[in-house]
């Protein structure tokens, strides 16, 4: 059986958090249902994973998201047009940086970003 790779993101708001991916990412929604949202990311599987009512209550997300930087997991993605991006990912409560960061070098078409609930992510196009 073949199986591709994944990740599980938790999020407090399914809904949110898997719009800002499918629009910024062009992802495809492949499933979904009130707990989950499997997104097809070109070959990568995200799976946006509702955070339970129980423990949602205790995450504050700040607005504007404050990043959580200092996470174990950083998720890449494919970027087509990035300016095009920025502007959606700005428009849903996210954020594209205008610049690379300063390790990656100033011929790099990446950058960091982050989506509505804070949660960092790489952006390359």
């Amino acid at each position: 059986m073949k199986s591709m790779v994944s990740a599980v993101l938790f999020a407090k708001d399914l809904r949110r958090v898997a719009t800002f991916y499918t629009r910024v990412c062009s992802a495809k929604v492949k499933n979904e249902d009130t707990h989950h949202a499997d997104l097809d990311c070109g070959g990568f599987q995200l799976i946006v994973h509702q955070i339970p009512e129980q423990y949602a209550k205790a995450v504050i997300i700040s607005d504007p998201p404050r990043r959580r930087e200092h996470g174990a997991v950083r998720l890449n993605f494919p970027i087509a047009d990035v300016t095009t991006a920025r502007a959606v990912a700005r428009s849903l409560g996210g954020e594209i940086d205008e610049r690379p960061p300063p390790w990656a070098g100033d011929e790099t078409r990446f950058h960091l970003g982050h989506d509505p609930e804070g949660n960092v992510f790489g952006a390359e196009g």
